[in-house]
């Protein structure tokens, strides 16, 4: 498997830079998927991998019938955005690793030790996260709020500062690698949901091994699609 810098990270953190450099404006329309091939003399697959990955890091929002825009917080999303992770697929998938390790330990300590409270706070998260799914920015931010939520519902808090030393990391591993689910449709974003969903239950019946075996499952999707993205060959087609 090679891990070496593919064309579309070349082209995004292109685009990323023109965004830092406000060439490109919050609200600004992005040219076509067509236009941004011949401009980078790549592909059309290309670009929609490197689309998806910008869309990800919240800095670009595209719009039913009108096109691909920057967001309109184009400047508070590449506040969060760590360079020396964004497009690393090596680092990705060793924190990937090393999420599943923490936090399959973090749900099954929740299962057992989660209050009413945290449950509560749990399906609160979820709620947003369902009314969220044609918005990425949102839902990556419940995303995240989510398996923080779980951290605290261990009610162990040297778990919690594991977890919170690990945001930074834990947010570049959630927004690069959702960009491999997303888009392409609403349902992908609605997918995520389902999985975090199943966590919710397994801590809401305070059944550990499941919880544990739910959240590792879902981390081990996360780390399949990325390993399936860096294997040769064409990006599979999203949805224009």
């Amino acid at each position: 498997m090679s891990l070496t810098r593919k064309t579309s990270e070349i082209v995004a953190d292109d685009l990323e830079q023109q965004i830092r450099e406000k060439s490109l404006q919050p609200g600004d329309r992005l040219p076509t998927i067509d236009q941004l091939a011949i401009q980078y003399g790549v592909g059309k697959s290309t670009i929609r991998e490197a689309l998806s990955q910008l869309k990800a890091r919240g800095l670009i929002q595209p719009r039913q019938g009108e096109g691909t825009f920057v967001s309109q917080d184009a400047k508070g999303a590449l506040s969060n955005i760590p360079l020396s992770l964004s497009g690393d697929p090596g680092e990705l998938i060793q924190l990937l690793n090393v999420r599943r390790l923490i936090e399959g330990g973090c749900a099954a300590t929740a299962a057992t030790e989660a209050d009413e409270q945290n449950l509560l706070r749990l399906q609160n998260i979820l709620k947003k996260m369902e009314a969220a799914v044609d918005n990425e920015e949102l839902s990556r931010l419940y995303d995240i709020q989510f398996h923080m939520a779980i951290a605290e519902a261990s009610k162990n808090p040297f778990l919690v500062r594991i977890m919170e030393t690990m945001s930074d990391a834990m947010n570049a591993t959630i927004r690069d690698s959702r960009s491999l689910w997303l888009y392409k449709s609403q349902q992908q974003n609605r997918q995520l949901y389902l999985h975090h969903l199943s966590i919710y239950e397994a801590i809401r019946l305070h059944d550990k091994e499941l919880a544990q075996q739910r959240i590792e499952a879902h981390l081990d999707d996360v780390t399949e699609a990325l390993r399936e993205y860096l294997k040769p060959g064409p990006a599979p087609e999203a949805v224009e």
